[in-house]
C-alpha cells in the first residue's frame, strides 16, 4: 500500500528544429523528418500505460500571449506528429450564451485561438490513422460558468466521441489504449483516471530522480500514472525556465539509458518548449521492467508518499 495524499537532413534543420544537446526548441517549423508518428507500436499489449516513459507537454496550446504566457511553440498537430503523447490544456467558456469551450492560458488567460471540440477531432483524426498509439489528455476547466462546461458542454462532447474517449478511473492496458484519448483527472476536472506528482524536479532542479524512480516503480507497474509538470508561476518566463530544465532532463535521459537499473520507469514527463532531441530520448526508452512474478501493489524499498494531482 502507498499513501496518496489528494491536493503532474540538412544541419541547419538539425539544429534549429531538434535542439540538440539542449533539450529546448522555439524554432516553429518542424522538418518531417523528425516526425514519431507511430512509437507506441512495438510496445507490448498487456503494458500498463503507466509503464510508460510518455513525452508532454504543460499547457500544450498555449502558443500566443506574449513572454510570460508563451509555453510551447509547435501546433496540436505538430505536437502529435514529433511524438508528443500527453497534452495539458486550460479551458472554459466566458460568457453565459457561449456554446462552445474554448483554451485560454491558464494565468493570464490569453485566447489560444482554439476551441476544445477542435481539439478533440484533431486528436480524434491522427488517432484514426495512427491507431497504435494513445494519446493522455488532462483537462483544467477555468472561467465564469465551470459548471455549465462540465455539466452541459464537456458532456456532449464526451458523448460525441465516446468511441474515441477512455474516461474510466482504471489505468488501461496498450490493448486498450490504443486508438483512444485517455481522460486524467485534475483537480478542477475529475473525468478520467487518478494521476499522481513525481517530484523529480524541484526549484527548477532535477533531484535524487533515480532514487525517487526506485521508489515509484512498483506504482508505475501497479496501473497508478505518474506525472512530472514543468509548471512555472506567473511571473517566470516559461522560456526561461526551459532552457534550463529541459538540458538538465536531456542530460539526465542520456545518462538513465545507459547506466540505470530502471531504465523507462519515468512516467509522464510534462515540458516547456522541448526538441525533438529531448522528445526522441524518451521515447527510445523501452517500458518499466516490472517483472513477470511480481506482486501488484508491492511496496517499493523506502516508503514515498504520492501527491494526487486530483480531487477527493
Amino acid at each position: 500500500m502507498f499513501k496518496l495524499v489528494n491536493i503532474m537532413s540538412s544541419p541547419t534543420r538539425i539544429t534549429n528544429c531538434s535542439g540538440s544537446g539542449t533539450g529546448f526548441n522555439d524554432v516553429p517549423t518542424l522538418d518531417p523528418e523528425l516526425y514519431n508518428l507511430n512509437w507506441m507500436k512495438s510496445i507490448p499489449d498487456e503494458t500498463p500505460v503507466s509503464a510508460i516513459s510518455i513525452p508532454g507537454t504543460h499547457e500544450s496550446l498555449t502558443l500566443h500571449g506574449g513572454p510570460l504566457a508563451k509555453c510551447q511553440v509547435w501546433t496540436l498537430k505538430d505536437q502529435l506528429n514529433v511524438g508528443i503523447r500527453y497534452f495539458d490544456v486550460h479551458v472554459g467558456i466566458w460568457l453565459p450564451t457561449q456554446n462552445h469551450i474554448h483554451i485560454r492560458d491558464r494565468h493570464w488567460m490569453f485566447s489560444q485561438h482554439i476551441q476544445f471540440d477542435e481539439v478533440l477531432g484533431t486528436v480524434s483524426d491522427f488517432l484514426t490513422v495512427h491507431s497504435t498509439e494513445t494519446v493522455l489528455l488532462k483537462v483544467t476547466l477555468q472561467g465564469l460558468y465551470q459548471r455549465k462546461v462540465e455539466e452541459e458542454l464537456m458532456k456532449k462532447l464526451i458523448e460525441k466521441f465516446e468511441n474515441k474517449i477512455w474516461n474510466k478511473l482504471l489505468v488501461p492496458t496498450m490493448e486498450q489504449a490504443r486508438g483512444k484519448i485517455v481522460f486524467l483527472q485534475s483537480n478542477m476536472f475529475n473525468a478520467g483516471t487518478l494521476n499522481h506528482e513525481s517530484f523529480f524536479i524541484k526549484y527548477n532542479e532535477l533531484i535524487n530522480v533515480e532514487d525517487k524512480i526506485k521508489q515509484i516503480k512498483s506504482h508505475l507497474c501497479d496501473h497508478h500514472i505518474v506525472l512530472t509538470d514543468n509548471a512555472v508561476s506567473r511571473f517566470e518566463s516559461p522560456k526561461k525556465l526551459a532552457k534550463k530544465v529541459n538540458k538538465q532532463l536531456n542530460n539526465f535521459l542520456v545518462k538513465h539509458k545507459k547506466g540505470s537499473l530502471n531504465k523507462g520507469c519515468l512516467g509522464v514527463l510534462s515540458m516547456n518548449f522541448p526538441s525533438a532531441d529531448l522528445i526522441k530520448n524518451i521515447i527510445q526508452l523501452k517500458p518499466c521492467n516490472c517483472g513477470k512474478g511480481k506482486e501488484k501493489g508491492q511496496r517499493p524499498d523506502g516508503e514515498m508518499t504520492l501527491t494526487d494531482t486530483t480531487p477527493e
